[in-house]
């Protein structure tokens, strides 16, 4: 068994961030011996799985799906819940390209006046373009 400090030594976190896990649900609630949490070793493993997930951009909520579905079978639930992440990063991903267009148009502004760059962007806001990519839809924003 291991303490909690003893975790997170080994995992590369807070103490803070362990129990805030167990809140969270993400981990399993820890047995108690005089008082202080202890874990069998194989939860670095759970936090392992927990930080490779942050790592591909899956919010806590949706990483407690992923860990609730995994049990016996974890391929099937990152397969899942990729799908709809992939779908979001790709979304993220044009919006981005787009941002990088406008800024390079941006970089070559010559105009002489704020009230001229607006003119200019009022002109060309019609063209389909400039028009921004789709926004993300609700369940998609981080909240």
């Amino acid at each position: 068994m291991m303490t909690i400090g003893q975790v997170a030594e080994e995992a590369g976190l807070r103490p803070s961030a362990i129990r805030y896990y167990e809140a969270q649900g993400l981990l399993p609630a820890a047995p108690r011996r005089s008082g202080r949490r202890v874990y069998d070793p194989s939860i670095v493993e759970r936090l392992a799985v927990i930080a490779l997930a942050k790592m591909a951009g899956f919010r806590l909520d949706e990483i407690r799906l992923v860990v609730a579905r995994g049990g016996k079978k974890p391929s099937r639930a990152w397969r899942m819940a990729s799908r709809g992440k992939r779908e979001q990063l790709e979304r993220q991903m044009a919006r981005l390209a787009f941002m990088q267009d406008v800024l390079a148009r941006i970089r070559g502004c010559k105009c002489a006046t704020l009230e001229e760059c607006g003119r200019a962007f009022l002109a060309a806001r019609s063209q389909p373009n400039l028009a921004p990519p789709a926004a993300p839809t609700k369940t998609m924003r981080r909240g």
